[in-house]
């Protein structure tokens, strides 16, 4: 069961890597939550994915933990505004991710997209 749930996130970052939407193992009712925000359903979800992967450079697994139906992942972020310690948790069901929370400083964001507006 571990391991399904591993492949299944592992999958997600993938997909993000690509930013490859039809690849993204997530269930049309997702629930993501961020320090910036919280998205519901498929369609918000693919703006904010397509959103946050303009900034987006690479994805740096450090380390994926799971249980039976979550895993944590630890990821380093390259991103416009430099690299940005991640950790999401993962909820999964049936193989499809129903809810993802994410743990990070949203301050290098903010303040680039703040440098950007005012260009």
């Amino acid at each position: 069961m571990r391991q399904d749930v591993v492949r299944v996130v592992q999958s997600y970052i993938d997909a993000v890597r690509k930013n490859d939407v039809d690849a993204l193992p997530v269930h049309p009712d997702i629930v993501f939550e961020s320090p910036l925000n919280t998205i519901q359903g498929i369609d918000a979800f693919r703006k904010g994915l397509a959103d946050f992967v303009a900034i987006l450079k690479s994805i740096e697994v450090v380390r994926l933990v799971a249980d039976d139906d979550s895993c944590a992942a630890a990821l380093n972020l390259d991103t416009k505004f430099g690299t940005i310690p991640f950790l999401e948790l993962f909820q999964i069901v049936d193989g499809q991710i129903v809810a993802i929370r994410a743990y990070y400083d949203p301050r290098p964001v903010l303040e680039g997209m703040s440098r950007l507006a005012a260009n």
